[in-house]
């Protein structure tokens, strides 16, 4: 069994069935997979390590946060030891264990999440393994591969030289050009299949411009082409002058958030 499969269990046992009778929630196995695709994301390389965020902070929109939050601490450190169990596999160093923090934010859509990492050595998480962590958690060998091994292996030299060349153009032909605004002059790569823009710091595209919030919109891939939806932003989002909330681009659109105008181009 699986790293992810034997979290999923313990969550199932922790919320008693809970999650399973509304579909319709987010997922507790949903936000570990974030939690790791996170920790991946971020790894640093030093000569000798990898290291890997020690603090996750994970926003909700607060009809998912809700019922999480009732449980307290029990479902953090479940996920604490998940993400230090698929660390230490993957031969990944923390700067301590790691510290799972969930928090209510309205920005974000339901069933949805956006988490931030952090390295921080000033923390101090404080579980011990309990007896049965190892059989919960530890590595076994007669296991299917987990959600971690299976994203490496798309992402390894092999599988990559067999994908159809003209698909790969394709994602690095679009970049977004900002014409207008405090990152005048800056070109944004669309290497991505969805692309989140805005003034904090993980997103894919970080902007200056303080009238834009921080998570503002989100361009996502649509077959050949690409979408932008705006995330409720405090000012809104404009395509072409006219105020939208989703919609479909094309080459030359210009996308005004704040300040800044940006257009969408292809090489």
């Amino acid at each position: 069994m699986s790293l992810l499969a034997r979290f999923e269990e313990v969550a199932e046992h922790l919320f008693t069935g809970v999650f399973k009778k509304n579909a319709t929630r987010l997922q507790p196995v949903e936000i570990a997979k974030e939690l790791v695709k996170a920790m991946h994301k971020n790894k640093q390389v030093s000569i000798s390590q990898v290291y890997v965020p020690n603090v996750y902070r994970v926003f909700l929109h607060s009809s998912d946060w809700s019922p999480l939050a009732s449980f307290g601490d029990a479902f953090l450190l479940e996920l604490s030891k998940y993400i230090y169990a698929e660390g230490q596999r993957s031969g990944f160093t923390f700067l301590s264990k790691p510290s799972i923090e969930l928090h209510s934010d309205d920005t974000v859509k339901p069933c949805e999440m956006f988490v931030e990492v952090d390295f921080d050595d000033s923390i101090e998480i404080n579980w011990e393994a309990d007896e049965d962590y190892e059989e919960k958690y530890s590595e076994d060998s007669s296991a299917p591969e987990s959600w971690r091994d299976q994203t490496n292996i798309l992402q390894s030299t092999g599988p990559l030289s067999l994908a159809d060349p003209l698909e790969q153009g394709r994602k690095s032909q679009y970049f977004l050009e900002v014409l207008e605004g405090s990152d005048q002059g800056k070109k944004f790569p669309l290497k991505e299949d969805v692309i989140y823009v805005g003034r904090h710091g993980q997103c894919e595209i970080v902007l200056k411009d303080v009238e834009v919030s921080r998570r503002h919109l989100r361009i996502s891939r649509m077959g050949t082409g690409w979408e932008v939806d705006d995330l409720g932003s405090t000012n809104g989002t404009c395509l072409n002058s006219q105020r939208v909330t989703k919609q479909i681009l094309v080459p030359g659109d210009r996308i005004e958030i704040g300040q800044t105008v940006m257009a969408l181009r292809r090489e």
